[in-house]
């Protein structure tokens, strides 16, 4: 399942065998940028931000309003914490 945000994130579920717990992943126009993990607890989520997987010639378009980053944010917190 994702969620679709107008302004080009998209959050993911994921199962990520790293992790104890469910972890959502934040995509943005395609590119995952990075995960959010519950391992320590709902108030405590820990959030990874990868460039690593984000392709070069992605790297210029990888600017956005914050707002909407952390509207992606506490989307995926609040996903996670009914996962």
């Amino acid at each position: 399942m994702a969620i679709n945000l107008d302004s080009g994130f998209n959050i993911l579920y994921f199962s990520d065998l790293k992790y104890n717990e469910m972890t959502i992943e934040i995509q943005y126009k395609g590119q995952q940028i990075a995960q959010i993990n519950k391992d320590r607890g709902v108030d405590q989520m820990k959030i990874d931000i990868y460039s690593q997987y984000v392709t070069p010639d992605f790297l210029s378009e990888l600017k956005f309003p914050i707002k909407d980053f952390l509207e992606a944010i506490n989307v995926g917190m609040a996903a996670l914490r009914d996962a």
